[in-house]
């Protein structure tokens, strides 16, 4: 971001905090923080280990800032959510919330709440002790009060579980300091409604929630029904405009003309989350942090080097039902069976690099999936090669059309989708161009989906005129597209029928 953009300013001031700027960085300090308070030797939160309940949850969840000394005063510029994590201060949060990317700061302030119905009181000072950009996650540790004492204070913590042991439908509690919600702690409630999965991540990536969480929550707390702490919310923000928290993106082709462009009616992704970092993710981060020993990010962590957006592809989008041990599809599917418990979709690429911003989008029956969907993350698969992602929800998938649309920076490179359930068999599209113009795009898109999805044709094909082509697909309904090399579009058919073996005869 450039000099002189808008900046949130939180002056520290004769122990009130005053906002005196409002700004788009990503987990600001919410509206109303002006009247939050400075804490004094009396008035910090007396903790002597874990809390229980919701008590315990709510002092052990800490508003962390950003922030500047301006005029020997400190401003804070943005903030987010932690969780304490230990007796003697750490705190595990995103990484985008101690991240020096958009502005370098002077120091992390640590503010605790003493009572719910109150702002959290800034007390402290801390450090950053293990970070991965890629996952979004950060281990930080108190270090002193504001004036710079060393802290001989115990805090309460936070028990650690196993995000492993969670099941589809157990219930969720998220808490944190959103944006939108004042300037006290909030906490809402909801369930586990999936997970998904991702190449080069051990384990489940995400845990879906129906919980509502808003923005300044990211890097806060998320507990099972035991008050374990089992995930870590994480915002989105903009591929455009470093630190951006966005209201909607061109994702959906809504006046169906093949172009995904401001033409296009936006689809929301920003400002509430439904989705959590598996603390089982960060097990390795807080272990570093505990030894005193530098955390290795890995491979997934190089520098983007150098990169161009309009060399990126992704292609040969397929579906399947499980990925095998060796990051391959299980079995290629057309339409995935009634009994399936993942939809994973598999695609090639090229001319990619570590770090740069990418983002998954699932929508089922044209509807995006908040909590499947995975906005500006960090890319960790090196230039080329091939990747995946999955679905998942053990009691099964709900019959419908799953649609995956691939962004990087900014840019759609991909969009398919496909059935799962129904009475569906294999059959064969049979196109015959009848007409003096050559076809060199053949979409075949589920009745529902939002996109018109990969051209059916193999790379430089071209139907000619008095050619036919043999297309296999399973029988459903579906738009029908082609479209000539020069473009435009040839013909257009809605909610076609096909319940066996089909002929399309274009006679232009």
């Amino acid at each position: 971001m450039t000099d002189g953009g808008p900046r949130a300013r939180t002056v520290l001031i004769g122990g009130a905090i005053a906002i005196s700027m409002a700004c788009a960085l990503t987990d600001f300090l919410p509206p109303g923080l002006g009247t939050s308070e400075v804490a004094t030797e009396s008035s910090r939160v007396p903790v002597d280990g874990a809390l229980s309940s919701i008590e315990g949850m709510v002092h052990s969840t800490v508003q962390v800032l950003a922030m500047v000394k301006e005029n020997d005063e400190w401003v804070a510029i943005w903030s987010g959510s932690g969780s304490v994590i230990s007796k003697d201060g750490l705190i595990l949060t995103n990484s985008h919330v101690v991240d020096t990317s958009f502005f370098e700061y002077d120091a992390l302030g640590v503010a605790l709440t003493d009572r719910s119905d109150r702002p959290p009181l800034l007390s402290y000072l801390a450090e950053v002790l293990a970070q991965d950009p890629l996952l979004d996650l950060a281990v930080l540790r108190v270090v002193s009060d504001l004036a710079g004492n060393e802290v001989a204070a115990s805090f309460s913590s936070v028990a650690i579980g196993n995000s492993d042991n969670l099941e589809i439908g157990d219930s969720l509690r998220v808490l944190g300091y959103p944006g939108i919600g004042g300037e006290t702690i909030t906490l809402t409630e909801g369930a586990v409604s999936g997970f998904t999965l991702e190449r080069g991540i051990d384990g489940r990536a995400w845990i879906k929630t129906d919980a509502t969480i808003a923005g300044g929550n990211s890097g806060g707390m998320g507990t099972n029904s035991a008050g374990e702490l089992i995930g870590v919310p994480t915002i989105v923000t903009s591929g455009s405009e470093a630190g951006q928290t966005v209201d909607c993106r061109s994702l959906a082709d809504t006046d169906r003309d093949g172009d995904i462009d401001e033409n296009d009616t936006c689809v929301p992704v920003g400002g509430f989350i439904n989705a959590l970092r598996p603390v089982n993710l960060a097990l390795p981060l807080i272990d570093a942090a505990r030894r005193g020993q530098q955390y290795a990010a890995g491979s997934r962590a190089e520098d983007q080097g150098e990169f161009d957006p309009f060399k990126a592809t992704f292609f040969n989008l397929s579906f399947s039902d499980g990925v095998t041990g060796d990051d391959q599809p299980m079995q290629i599917w057309y339409a995935l069976p009634p009994d399936s418990t993942h939809v994973c979709a598999f695609w090639d690429y090229g001319g990619m690099a570590n770090g740069v911003s990418w983002s998954s989008y699932w929508f089922f029956n044209g509807q995006l999936d908040e909590g499947g969907s995975t906005p500006d993350q960090g890319w960790g698969g090196g230039k080329s090669g091939n990747w995946w992602v999955c679905l998942i929800d053990e009691s099964g998938l709900s019959p419908g059309v799953y649609e995956l649309v691939l962004e990087v920076e900014g840019t759609i490179l991909a969009t398919d989708s496909a059935f799962v359930g129904g009475d569906r068999r294999a059959a064969e599209f049979a196109l015959e161009n009848l007409s003096p113009l050559p076809i060199c795009i053949v979409n075949l898109s589920p009745t529902g989906a939002s996109n018109w999805g990969q051209n059916e044709l193999a790379e430089g094909d071209v139907v000619q005129p008095s050619e036919i082509r043999l297309i296999p697909l399973a029988t459903g309904e579906y738009d029908i597209r082609l479209v000539g090399c020069d473009n435009q579009s040839l013909s257009e058919q809605f909610a076609v029928e096909i319940s066996r073996d089909y002929y399309l005869g274009f006679e232009g």
